[in-house]
C-alpha cells in the first residue's frame, strides 16, 4: 500500500472512530433542574422556620392561656365560696331579723294586753288602786310593781327595736356584697370566656401550622430525594463525560500518532527516493524534495518523574518529558496576544496541579517575575537551563538542589491571566524549543 494511501485510511479510521455530535451528552438541564430544586429547598425551608416559629409561639400562648384560665377559675372558685358564705350569713341574718320582729310583736301584744288589763280594771289610776285596798303598804308596792314591769317592758321593746335595725343594717351591707361579689364573679366569667375563646382559635392556628408543616416536611423529603436522585445523575453523567473525553483524547493521539508515523515513513521514503536517485547521477524528483509536515501533539500527558535523574541535560534530547500535563496553548516562536511572541511553551492545565523539574539542577531563582507571575529557574549545568513561571506557590527555595521528577511548586496564571504552565529551556541564555527536547 503506498504512504499517501496509509495516511489516508488511518485519517478515515480516525474519523469513523470519533463520537456523533449527536450521542453528546450534557448535564446543563440536570444542573437547571438541581438549581431549582435547592432554591425550591432553601424557600421551603425558610417557610417552615417561620412557621415553625409561629407554631412555637403560638403554644407558648396557649400555655399562657391555659395559666390565665386556671388562674380565673381560682378566683371564680373563690369568689363563689365568698358568695356562698355571704348568701348564708345573709339568710342566718333575715332569720334573726324575723325572729326580732316576732318577738317585738309578742312583746308589743303583751304590753298592749297588759295595759288594757291596767286600764280595764282602773290599775292606771294610783288614788283608785290606793282606795281600793285595805293596806296603804301593799298599794304601794304594787303601784313600783306594775311600773317596774312597765319600764321592762318598754326597754325591752327599745332593745328589739334597735337589734331589728342594726340585723337590717347588717342584711343590706351583705346584700350590697353579694351585689359586688355577683359582678365580679360576672365580670371573671367573661374573662374566662375570652379566654376559653382564645386559646381555642390558638389550637385552631397551631392545628392548621401543624399540618402545613408536616405537608412542607413531606415536600422537603422529597425534594431532598430529588436533590440527590440529580445529583447522582450529574455525577454519572460528568463520569460518561469524562469517560468519552478520555476516550476521544486516546482516540485522537492514536490519530495523530498514526499520521506522525505515515508522515514520518513517508519522508523516509522521499529521502531515499531522493538519495537513490542521486547515487544513480538523476534529477530528484519533485516529490522528495518536498517533506510531509509531522503533526505535532497538541496535548501533554508524560510529565517528567524520576526516569531523568542523575543524567546530563545535554543527553536528555529527544527523550525529555514536560514538567507538568496539559493542554499544549503556546508554541515556540508562535505570536502572543500582547505582540510578543512564545520563547518556550505554554501549557494550559488547571491551577493546584504539581510542577516537576525536568531535570537535575540547582534552583537559582525562586520569586516573582515581572508579566509571569511567580517563577523558578533551574540550572542544570553545561550552561542549560530551565524557566518555570505562572506558578501560584513556589515549592523550592534559591539555592536548594532538585532532583528529575521533584515538584518545585503548583500551576497557577501568568500575570495577564492566562491559567497554565510558561516553561523554556535555554542554552547560554538562547532559547530552544522545548518540543524539540520532548520524545
Amino acid at each position: 500500500m503506498k504512504p499517501y494511501l496509509l495516511i489516508a485510511l488511518v485519517s478515515g479510521l480516525a474519523q469513523a472512530a470519533t463520537p456523533s455530535a449527536s450521542t453528546a451528552l450534557s448535564t446543563a438541564p440536570q444542573q437547571q433542574n438541581l438549581q431549582s430544586v435547592r432554591k425550591e429547598i432553601d424557600s421551603l425551608k425558610k417557610d417552615l422556620a417561620q412557621k415553625q416559629a409561629v407554631q412555637q409561639e403560638a403554644k407558648s400562648a396557649i400555655k399562657e392561656s391555659e395559666q390565665a384560665i386556671a388562674r380565673t377559675n381560682a378566683a371564680l372558685a373563690t369568689l363563689e365560696n365568698k358568695q356562698s358564705a355571704s348568701a348564708q350569713q345573709l339568710a342566718e341574718l333575715k332569720a334573726q331579723v324575723q325572729a326580732t320582729q316576732h318577738k317585738l310583736a309578742e312583746t308589743r301584744q303583751r304590753v298592749g294586753q297588759m295595759l288594757a288589763r291596767q286600764y280595764k280594771n282602773g290599775e292606771h289610776d294610783a288614788m283608785k288602786l290606793m282606795l281600793n285596798h285595805d293596806d296603804p303598804n301593799q298599794t304601794s308596792r304594787d303601784l313600783v310593781y306594775y311600773q317596774h314591769i312597765a319600764q321592762a317592758q318598754q326597754q325591752l321593746v327599745a332593745q328589739l327595736i334597735t337589734h331589728q335595725h342594726e340585723l337590717e343594717a347588717l342584711s343590706f351591707q351583705l346584700e350590697q356584697e353579694l351585689s359586688r361579689l355577683d359582678k365580679l364573679s360576672n365580670n371573671k366569667s367573661k374573662e374566662k370566656n375570652a379566654l376559653v375563646q382564645s386559646k381555642s382559635a390558638q389550637q385552631q392556628q397551631v392545628s392548621k401550622l401543624t399540618s402545613d408543616i408536616q405537608a412542607g416536611q413531606s415536600r422537603l423529603t422529597k425534594l431532598q430525594e430529588d436533590e440527590k436522585r440529580l445529583t447522582s445523575l450529574i455525577a454519572q453523567i460528568n463520569k460518561e463525560i469524562e469517560r468519552r473525553r478520555k476516550e476521544a483524547e486516546r482516540k485522537a493521539a492514536e490519530e495523530r500518532k498514526a499520521k506522525q508515523l505515515a508522515a514520518r515513513k513517508e519522508n523516509e521514503r522521499r529521502r531515499k527516493l531522493a538519495e537513490s536517485a542521486k547515487k544513480q547521477g538523476k534529477p530528484v524528483p519533485e516529490v522528495a524534495k518536498k517533506q510531509v509536515p509531522v503533526p505535532e501533539d497538541k496535548t501533554v500527558d508524560d510529565v517528567a518523574d524520576t526516569s531523568a535523574a542523575g543524567k546530563a541535560f545535554a543527553s536528555l534530547q529527544g527523550r525529555m518529558k514536560m514538567p507538568v500535563a496539559g493542554q499544549l496553548a503556546g508554541r515556540f516562536g508562535a505570536a502572543r496576544s500582547e505582540g510578543t511572541s512564545w520563547k518556550g511553551v505554554f501549557i494550559r492545565t488547571a491551577a493546584g496541579q504539581p510542577v516537576r523539574a525536568v531535570a537535575d539542577g540547582t534552583v537559582v531563582y525562586a520569586d516573582a517575575l515581572r508579566g509571569f507571575g511567580n517563577a523558578v529557574i533551574i540550572d542544570h549545568g553545561g550552561n542549560y537551563m530551565t524557566v518555570y513561571t505562572g506558578l501560584s506557590a513556589i515549592g523550592r527555595a534559591n539555592g536548594s538542589s532538585v532532583k528529575a521528577g521533584d515538584s518545585i511548586g503548583s500551576t497557577g496564571a501568568l500575570d495577564s491571566g492566562e491559567a497554565g504552565l510558561y516553561f523554556e529551556i535555554r542554552h547560554m541564555g538562547r532559547p530552544l524549543n522545548p518540543q524539540a527536547w520532548v520524545r
